[in-house]
């Protein structure tokens, strides 16, 4: 399995701006050679654009319900500028001097695909927003339906047909922060000890009718009852931040429960971000048992 960093938004030079980290095991090949005056020959420098994952990103790239997928922004028919990076219409500024052959691919964003992510273990959906060629590389960037961006090789993407498309489900995801006047590590305490776990799940499974050794089988001091198989988990720091992903799937049914506690400023104060999803028919009931599970959460690191 690939091993993949995570990481928050952040500039890489003067020629990249992209808000993740790369892939350990998509490191380039052999430098290409460039002949140069008087028949000598350096390597040229690889570029590092293709394999990148970043699922903490909420903010620049918060999650789509699928219904929604057309209507994300996006650059067409041109390389993205540096503001295009910042502002969710991108993930990658090529410095064109440094790479003067860099050209967008001919195709029109956005598009659905498959992109098999190593790190959650699934097949999963992906908006792909950016497609570009450079030193001979064909680089898409896209979107996670559940948030979050990355960027992969062309050919590690499948686009899906319009009959492919229609048969998705409709669904929508349970997304909002939750502001708690506590540290981060105050909140990420709350959230995974088993000590807080009784008290967390009289709020989102009243009736008890969870099996009584639930929380040995997740991370999160939350469960939701038909998420099917979980295929990946993380809890832990992630560049300074805590941040809790865990991934379930279940046949063609995929879920996700994301926590990202960034801590903002008064002292003490921590935004809780949360994206758990998607939900079908029980989302409104989802919804309402979320919000509540999160009201006491900050109740409980509040009264740490």
């Amino acid at each position: 399995m690939k091993k993949l960093i995570f990481a928050t938004m952040f500039a890489l030079g003067l020629g990249l701006f992209i808000s993740c980290a790369s892939e350990e095991d998509n490191v380039q090949n052999d430098l290409p050679e460039t002949v140069v005056a008087g028949d000598s020959v350096k390597k040229e420098e690889p570029h590092p654009y293709g394999g990148w994952y970043c699922p903490d990103n909420l903010r620049g790239f918060p999650p789509v319900n699928i219904a929604d997928w057309k209507n994300v922004p996006v650059v067409n028919g041109r390389l993205a500028t540096l503001e295009e990076t910042r502002n969710g219409s991108s993930l990658i500024h090529v410095d064109t001097e440094k790479y003067p052959n860099a050209k967008p691919l001919d195709m029109t964003m956005p598009k659905l695909a498959r992109y098999f992510n190593h790190s959650s273990g699934k097949d999963e959906i992906v908006i792909v927003i950016q497609a570009l060629n450079v030193q001979n590389d064909s680089i898409v960037g896209f979107r996670y339906l559940n948030g979050g961006n990355g960027s992969a090789w062309l050919k590690e993407v499948r686009f899906l047909s319009e009959e492919e498309i229609a048969k998705i489900p409709s669904s929508r995801f349970v997304a909002f922060t939750q502001n708690i006047q506590a540290f981060p590590a105050e909140i990420y305490e709350v959230l995974t000890s088993p000590k807080y776990s009784q008290a967390l799940q009289d709020v989102f499974d009243k009736g008890h009718s969870l099996p009584a050794d639930w929380k040995k089988s997740s991370k999160l001091n939350f469960i939701y009852p038909q998420r099917g198989k979980v295929t990946a988990e993380f809890g832990g720091d992630v560049f300074g931040s805590r941040y809790i992903q865990i991934d379930s799937e279940e046949g063609e049914n995929q879920y996700v429960e994301k926590v990202f506690l960034l801590e903002t400023q008064p002292l003490k104060s921590t935004d809780m971000q949360v994206v758990f999803g998607p939900y079908g028919g029980d989302f409104e009931v989802q919804k309402a048992l979320i919000t509540r599970w999160a009201q006491k959460v900050k109740e409980l690191s509040e009264g740490e």
